[in-house]
């Protein structure tokens, strides 16, 4: 099954608060928790299926291999995505847009590709590096080994100290910025 047919529209999915996070996140969390009782089994990292410090096995275009100690002290919006999915390619400039927008905060968004041949993310990332001008704290990455999603797009929201504190299926939803504002020192 192609990627483009696990490109979904659903509401976020909360991950399990880290020890630390903002106050406010943690009172995002118990009220979301309360109000619905799925939500309870995703306050344990296990059943959630999110590791409590963010993996990513990733190279960049020119080769240099990523890792997450890249991001230490910033908070980052973790992006997995397939050229085959048209909802993934659509929410790529809303990133790019976004991140420009927090320029001068300690923030980056890191940009996982997950296509099955390599050759469709390195044509699509020539394009776009033709087409815009880097933006400071992008990292735009194809995954090298390990599991892909099973659902595109997917996105984490992951604070300074490394930890998964949101993860969000399908479009990124409006609170995903409210989150990193909120992990923001």
């Amino acid at each position: 099954m192609s990627p483009s047919a696990f490109c979904q529209t659903q509401t976020p999915i909360q991950a399990p608060a880290s020890p630390k996070p903002a106050a406010t996140l943690l009172a995002k969390a118990a009220s979301n928790a309360a109000a619905d009782p799925g939500q309870l089994l995703m306050s344990n990292p296990s059943s959630a299926g999110i590791p409590s410090n963010w993996q990513v096995q990733a190279s960049s275009l020119s080769g240099e291999v990523f890792a997450p100690k890249q991001l230490q002290g910033r908070v980052a919006v973790v992006f997995y995505w397939s050229t085959n999915c048209a909802v993934c390619r659509d929410t790529l400039p809303e990133l790019r847009s976004n991140l420009e927008g927090w320029r001068k905060k300690p923030v980056a968004v890191v940009q996982v590709n997950v296509d099955k041949q390599a050759a469709d993310w390195r044509s699509y990332e020539q394009i776009r590096n033709v087409m815009h001008k880097p933006v400071p704290g992008l990292f735009s990455l194809r995954m090298d080994a390990g599991l892909s999603p099973t659902k595109l797009p997917l996105t984490l929201v992951v604070d300074a100290q490394n930890r998964v504190v949101r993860r969000y299926e399908g479009r990124i939803a409006p609170e995903a910025w409210n989150d990193v504002a909120d992990l923001l020192p």
